[in-house]
């Protein structure tokens, strides 16, 4: 009578080739996905918190004041968005502008009782509206952090004549808005650019609480597609892992 006999092959105290290249793959994945995934949740968790409710992030409460009759903010340079050559039909229905891209807005109310004005002007009309007048100029703005209600702010006198124009009689303005309690929001164009803030009146001593902020429309779609890039590079590095030596084994 013949007996049975089963071979077994007896397992390789190594690691197979296999496996070991499970670990480095899905190593590398994972240390992909991890910082993609810290990235889009502190962009999201930034944007939330410094969100005013209207989809504009910025700082607001910080306080600007002259004794002059106008203060000025200079050289705002904005870049137009010019695309050489588009393949295709897409050129027909949408040319890029700034404004496409980023949106700002300025917060402004009085702390002495008196309307202000606020005006983004052209630097060329600028220069001659205000080149031989006397204001003073924000060269200096520090914030320790992006809460902090005393930043660190230092300003230039421009010696000059007395302003005698009325700001609303001269069409100037890119755009521009005037109240107790303001705000002015703008779509850039392509240049350089002033911003230029008065009492209505034109009276001298602007004192205001002032506020800034910018749309990104895309913003938020960046982050949330950061985000579940690291989620799916974390899960692909998993599965990877698993597939090739937990399950495997």
């Amino acid at each position: 009578m013949e007996a049975n006999i089963t071979y077994r092959k007896q397992r390789s105290g190594g690691w197979e080739a296999g496996r070991v290249l499970a670990v480095i793959l899905g190593g590398f994945i994972l240390l992909v996905g991890l910082p993609l995934a810290f990235a889009g949740t502190a962009l999201m968790g930034v944007t939330s918190a410094m969100d005013d409710g209207s989809g504009y992030i910025g700082v607001r409460g910080f306080d600007f004041e002259t004794g002059t009759q106008a203060l000025v903010f200079k050289e705002m340079h904005i870049e137009d968005i010019v695309i050489d050559r588009i393949e295709g039909p897409a050129v027909r229905y949408w040319t890029p502008r700034p404004g496409d891209f980023l949106k700002m807005k300025f917060t402004l109310e009085s702390n002495n009782g008196k309307e202000v004005f606020i005006g983004i002007i052209d630097e060329a009309h600028a220069l001659n509206y205000l080149g031989a007048s006397r204001y003073e100029t924000v060269t200096n703005f520090r914030m320790d952090d992006p809460f902090d209600g005393h930043p660190y702010i230092t300003y230039q006198l421009h010696n000059g004549n007395e302003i005698t124009m009325d700001p609303l009689s001269m069409n100037i303005w890119a755009a521009y808005a005037t109240g107790d309690d303001v705000t002015l929001e703008w779509e850039p164009e392509e240049g350089d650019y002033w911003v230029v803030i008065m009492n209505a009146d034109l009276t001298p001593g602007v004192d205001m609480e002032s506020g800034v902020g910018v749309k990104i429309p895309f913003l938020s779609f960046i982050g949330k597609g950061i985000l579940l890039g690291g989620v799916a590079c974390l899960a692909i590095g998993g599965l990877i892992i698993y597939v090739g030596v937990v399950r495997r084994d």
